[in-house]
């Protein structure tokens, strides 16, 4: 598994202009929340939890139903990250441990509200 500063070193080497502090924040959240390893294909839901570990670097308060109302070209800069890591082969494991991990953030930034919703079954709405 690859630290943080693995991390960085294969996005700065693949040419991202973003500076090294933030590309730091985004590597520690996402091997904060998930084991960077071999490259392995990802279900939608994990891809999105990837990318709303990324999204909450900058906002905090970001869920999963806040991250689908962003338009895709705004988030393309997150995907970048994730494909720079695939065209080296690595990526993330998929288990995410809580997606809790907010870097640069006060720690009370970090509390977020579990909300469950029943699956649509079926039937009449």
């Amino acid at each position: 598994m690859l630290d943080s500063t693995d991390v960085v070193h294969i996005w700065h080497r693949a040419g991202n202009p973003t500076p090294v502090d933030r590309l730091s924040l985004y590597a520690q959240a996402l091997t904060a929340d998930c084991p960077i390893g071999a490259y392995r294909t990802l279900s939608d839901a994990q891809e999105d939890m990837a990318i709303l570990v990324l999204f909450r670097v900058d906002r905090p308060g970001a869920t999963i139903a806040s991250l689908h109302q962003v338009p895709p070209l705004a988030l393309s800069g997150y995907h970048q990250l994730l494909h720079d890591l695939a065209r080296e082969g690595l990526g993330p494991g998929g288990g995410f441990r809580g997606v809790g991990a907010r870097f640069g953030h006060s720690p009370d930034s970090a509390r977020h509200q579990r909300v469950d919703t029943p699956a649509f079954r079926g039937g009449q709405l």
